[in-house]
């Protein structure tokens, strides 16, 4: 019992000192590699919102101009942006003007009066720091979507298949061979060991499914991740926080990192413990 006791608290004691060296090294000293991530805590309106000021804002004729990828989400798959359209998934590598857009080009291909409202309704986009009244607010939209703890506190995979939106896929319904235009779902989990320290968290399930379900392989595949297991050796929590692999999506739209078990979900499989299983010592043989 004594035993339990002091292990219990030795353990809350490295969680205590592991805190205490992430804020030093993110928040007292400001870190740059880290600070693409931890920026603070967002409402879960503007998690995930992308402010657009390279043309607009202070100084400027128009506001800049707020972008809320939470709802842009219940009508298309991430897919239909960043691969459809063109959208680099890095923050300021489009170069958008308003030219572009009535050309149907960039937000032009949606935002024409047809798909969604069109581009001469200035104020729905050119938002910062006002209120429009006719864009939905986020507590009205997902009153009714399953839960989660962190970001826009939505469980967007469960939201998808509990089918309370249905996202297009496709500008093009006749993208696929069968004209569904339809995602290509790929259902393999991986497994990823977190061995480098003790103690750790669990290992890391990586579901393809969650993924491919909003985005396609070329998302990911070659240039964030190899296609090859074992091919990405440097990939750490310290990369990640820094907006590498994973953390291109998670901790900017996708759930933030402080939902650690939602990656960090195995099973552990912890090794017998010395101090409660019996030993079994052998009798003697007796020699007649």
């Amino acid at each position: 019992m004594y035993r339990k006791i002091f292990y219990l608290n030795a353990l809350l004691l490295i969680l205590f000192i592991t805190c205490i060296l992430i804020y030093k090294e993110v928040y007292a000293q400001q870190s740059k590699e880290f600070l693409p991530t931890f920026k603070g805590i967002k409402s879960p309106g503007s998690y995930g919102s992308i402010v657009l000021n390279r043309y607009t804002g202070e100084g400027q004729v128009m506001k800049s101009v707020v972008f809320p990828h939470w709802w842009h989400r219940t009508q298309f798959t991430c897919k239909v942006c960043h691969n459809d359209i063109g959208f680099p998934m890095k923050a300021g590598a489009t170069d958008i003007r308003m030219a572009d857009i009535f050309e149907g080009k960039f937000c032009g291909k949606c935002h024409n009066g047809n798909v969604a409202f069109p581009a001469t309704e200035c104020d729905r986009c050119h938002s910062f720091g006002i209120e429009v009244k006719a864009n939905r607010k986020i507590e009205d939209v997902t009153k009714d979507f399953p839960r989660a703890d962190f970001g826009n506190k939505v469980d967007w995979v469960k939201t998808l298949r509990d089918g309370k939106i249905k996202p297009k896929a496709s500008l093009d319904p006749a993208e696929r061979g069968d004209g569904s235009g339809e995602m290509w779902i790929f259902d393999k989990d991986i497994d990823l060991p977190v061995t480098k320290f003790f103690p750790h968290p669990p290992d890391v399930v990586y579901p393809h499914k969650a993924h491919t379900e909003w985005l396609s392989c070329g998302s990911c595949h070659p240039n964030v991740f190899n296609m090859k297991a074992n091919r990405d050796p440097d990939m750490s929590m310290r990369k990640i926080i820094a907006g590498k692999y994973c953390g291109i999506c998670h901790g900017k739209v996708a759930f933030p990192l402080e939902d650690c078990f939602r990656c960090h979900s195995k099973s552990p499989e912890a090794p017998p413990s010395p101090y409660t299983q019996p030993i079994i010592i052998r009798a003697p043989e007796i020699k007649k």
